[in-house]
């Protein structure tokens, strides 16, 4: 599933976008909004979405300014950008053609003519990469960690075992600790200084590659997964689960897909 980032100062207009588009059916997913060029660099720097929308007239940077700026950081050359301005101006244009923009519309754009220039976008952008990280590295990552609980304090063994076994809660160190009886503070400091990995990286990985395995179950639905973890925004999930593995909960659905299939042709 392609990342997506809208961005225009016009509120009714990113919402318009947002709702009025099958996203499902492009394969894609919105993870993030802003309504101007400073929010917008730093959304786009943060998320390096696959496909931005954006427009050009907004505070800060202006949209062409915002792009300059993000592919400057090396942050944005992977992303596919599509230019939707009011000002139907010539050097508009040819700065959006300079930049790269996958296409340049011109406001009022209808539902149709943005999902058309969406498909041109995702044809262009290379499948390679998605959901080939392979089965093992996170996972082993909390293997280790696991593996040496008898040599932790009772304190963190616990910690480790609670968060194990409820995986479906929202699990804070502040929570935590009040479990324990100590101050989060000083959980935090014990928890990293004895399994090397922060309180908090660890109960995501956890979370995380439980999600993967069971991604890898046809029966489970991604936002199913989702909510068995304790995520009820999936968008959230979503951003997340591709941090840590690169790629989308869906992909991960897809590719497992695929492998079935493949292994049943042989």
């Amino acid at each position: 599933m392609y990342t997506v980032a809208v961005i225009d100062d016009n509120r009714i207009a990113v919402q318009a976008i947002v709702e009025s588009t099958d996203w499902e059916l492009l394969g894609c997913q919105v993870i993030g909004t802003a309504f101007n060029g400073i929010d917008g660099l730093k959304l786009l720097t943060n998320e390096k979405p696959d496909i931005v929308i954006t427009d050009i007239r907004m505070p800060g940077y202006n949209g062409l300014e915002m792009i300059q700026e993000m592919l400057s950081r090396n942050a944005g050359e992977t992303s596919r950008f599509i230019v939707i301005s009011g000002y139907n101006e010539f050097e508009y244009a040819r700065q959006a053609i300079r930049l790269g923009v996958s296409d340049f519309l011109s406001k009022p754009v209808m539902v149709q003519e943005l999902e058309s220039a969406l498909k041109k976008v995702i044809a262009s952008i290379p499948r390679v990469g998605k959901a080939d990280v392979p089965f093992g590295e996170q996972e082993m990552q909390l293997a280790a960690v696991r593996e040496k609980l008898p040599e932790y304090s009772y304190m963190v063994q616990s910690a480790i075992r609670y968060i194990d076994n409820h995986m479906g809660d929202n699990i804070s160190l502040s929570q935590m600790g009040q479990e324990l009886s100590v101050s989060g503070s000083h959980l935090s400091k014990c928890f990293k200084r004895e399994t090397g990995i922060g309180f908090s990286s660890y109960a995501t990985l956890a979370k995380m590659c439980k999600a993967r395995a069971l991604l890898r179950n046809p029966k489970h639905r991604v936002y199913e997964v989702a909510n068995m973890l304790g995520y009820h925004d999936y968008a959230y999930f979503f951003q997340v689960f591709k941090k840590i593995y690169g790629y989308s909960p869906s992909d991960e659905k897809q590719s497992r897909k695929t492998e079935k299939e493949l292994g049943g042709r042989e």
